[in-house]
């Protein structure tokens, strides 16, 4: 009978383990990628773009442990992955502009909302130059960048006469590092762009 016992809970132990890691592969396994829109179908119409800020308007300043090499990783994946959707880059009245972001722990030098425009706060994209002021009126559940867990990918669409939100897509804690290679920064990005329609059919 003792036997029966440990035999009976030993089985029960190798079936909680082998339940426990199943979850754990299953659950490593989540998108916690996020879009929202200011209305149905806002995009449908879309085929060109444009980024908000072609360039970024103030002198690059990375704190430690940050470069410029996500920024490049950045644009090249954003055009790549518009591009794969049927969209088409252009300097001349786009249907839309892209902005993106990644959130950063903000050191307390930086924890200043005067520095920052209306609903923005320090991040990558700060630290690359840009300095953006788009509007989220429209927008339902918008919340400033430094409110998202860090290394969160963002990538915002933006409205060219009204300056304001269209659309936006983030993946929570997309980069554990911001060192990221090439492809890491790809799939990040595809995962986010394939959130969007594909572009009108002209």
């Amino acid at each position: 009978m003792k036997n029966m016992n440990l035999k009976l809970s030993s089985a029960l132990y190798f079936m909680l383990g082998a339940i426990l890691l199943s979850s754990c592969v299953a659950t490593s396994g989540i998108d916690h990628t996020t879009s929202i829109s200011s209305s149905e179908g806002v995009l449908s119409n879309k085929t060109t773009y444009a980024w908000y800020q072609p360039k970024p308007t103030a002198t690059a300043a990375y704190g430690p442990g940050f470069d410029k090499s996500l920024h490049e990783h950045l644009l090249k994946a954003v055009e790549e992955e518009l591009q794969a959707k049927g969209y088409t880059k252009t300097s001349v009245n786009p249907d839309m502009l892209v902005a993106y972001d990644v959130s950063v722990s903000v050191p307390d030098a930086m924890d200043k909302p005067e520095l920052y425009g209306p609903g923005f706060g320090y991040s990558y994209a700060y630290m690359s130059g840009y300095r953006y002021s788009y509007g989220n009126a429209a927008l339902p559940g918008h919340r400033a960048v430094d409110l998202f867990k860090q290394g969160t990918l963002i990538l915002d669409i933006i409205e060219p006469r009204s300056k304001q939100l269209l659309w936006r897509g983030w993946t929570e804690g997309a980069f554990n590092s911001f060192d990221a290679g090439y492809g890491k920064v790809k799939s990040q990005v595809e995962r986010i762009v394939n959130r969007m329609p594909n572009a009108a059919k002209p």
